[in-house]
């Protein structure tokens, strides 16, 4: 499978780093990672020049990786700068080095190449750390399934109604078309279920008396990065942003790095407007978050599992696909494009 390399990717949360050897593929390529002394994170390929063992398997020295098989050492930079037993060190004794920066609470690397990795192409979420807000995370989370079906799930209102009831959904949003729009390498799907009772996640942080308008935005940014805009107000409610501040909010966000072309590294968190700083709301959150992506993670699993037992005949085309469709094609584009530059350097 061909990915996207130059954009960022999550590969850790912060916390998950230390001083710790810590291993995991990212894009087909393996990575070791670990927080030199000073703090500042750090990734290698995950396997050294000589007899290609795994780094990871080797001993931090100072800010430098000891092979565990022949003592190779390598620095933070990927070059070589000791062999056991031989002074001379050949040019070519050196791994790969992954520029990687933190932000959002997350340790993210450019698989591509490094002297086009470039800061502001890093994800922005504006309510984050803002004051009135507070965030809430989730647990790593492994999916066994490309993490473009799990783009197609984060770009559909339509699941949620027979996969969450329990949390996120109810029946009467079952029949509501949704809207699809586009700018540049951005989807949005959106939908407003109105009049109609709170779902179960509302009626437990929501304090809700009667009836109520909810909305659903969900957010594409390419290659694989994914916000869900939704929350509830009273009937009748204005439909800007500015109203929707207004009333019980959440932004879930959702970072999503290919492991391999059927498995998927899975970072969430939620941004929400209320109970700011109250830390059981916030356990509460994400305990109900982790029931309902569970739930998606069963299908997501089983859809994989079945697309892998071989070909079928060609899936059925519904409307409600606009926003997956169009967040594919936008990948797509993108890796032609950044193939087509590599053959011209």
């Amino acid at each position: 499978m061909t990915f996207l390399r130059n954009r960022w990717y999550a590969a850790a949360w912060s916390g998950e780093l230390g001083r710790a050897l810590t291993a995991r593929t990212i894009l087909d390529e393996p990575v070791v990672m670990f927080r030199a002394e000073d703090g500042t994170p750090v990734a290698l390929e995950d396997r050294c020049c000589h007899k290609f063992l795994p780094l990871s398997m080797g001993k931090l020295r100072g800010d430098c990786i000891e092979c565990g098989y022949h003592g190779m050492t390598f620095a933070g930079d990927g070059t070589c700068v000791r062999i056991p037993g031989q002074p001379n060190i050949p040019p070519n004794a050196r791994v790969h080095a992954y520029p990687v920066t933190e932000h959002l609470g997350l340790v993210w690397i450019w698989p591509g190449d490094p002297a086009a990795a470039d800061e502001d192409l890093l994800f922005q979420l504006p309510p984050y750390d803002a004051p009135g807000w507070t965030t809430s995370r989730g647990p790593y989370t492994y999916i066994r399934s490309a993490y473009q079906n799990i783009t197609d799930n984060l770009l559909d209102p339509a699941h949620v109604t027979f996969v969450h009831l329990t949390t996120l959904g109810s029946p009467t949003m079952a029949d509501i078309p949704v809207e699809t729009k586009q700018d540049g390498e951005t989807v949005v799907v959106e939908r407003w279920t109105l009049d109609q009772p709170p779902v179960p996640i509302f009626r437990m942080f929501g304090d809700f008396d009667g009836n109520v308008d909810r909305w659903q935005y969900y957010w594409f940014h390419a290659p694989s990065v994914c916000v869900v805009d939704f929350g509830s107000g009273p009937v009748g409610m204005e439909h800007s942003d500015a109203a929707r501040d207004a009333e019980v909010r959440i932004h879930s966000c959702h970072f999503l790095t290919p492991e391999t072309a059927g498995t998927t590294h899975y970072f969430w968190m939620q941004v929400r407007n209320f109970a700011q700083d109250d830390e059981a709301v916030s356990e509460k959150m994400t305990e109900q978050f982790v029931l309902a992506f569970d739930e998606d993670k069963e299908i997501l699993e089983a859809v994989q599992a079945s697309a892998d037992a071989g070909p079928g005949r060609p899936s059925v085309k519904l409307a409600i696909d606009n926003g997956p469709n169009r967040s594919r094609r936008i990948v797509d584009r993108l890796i032609r494009a950044e193939g087509t530059r590599a053959a011209a350097e």
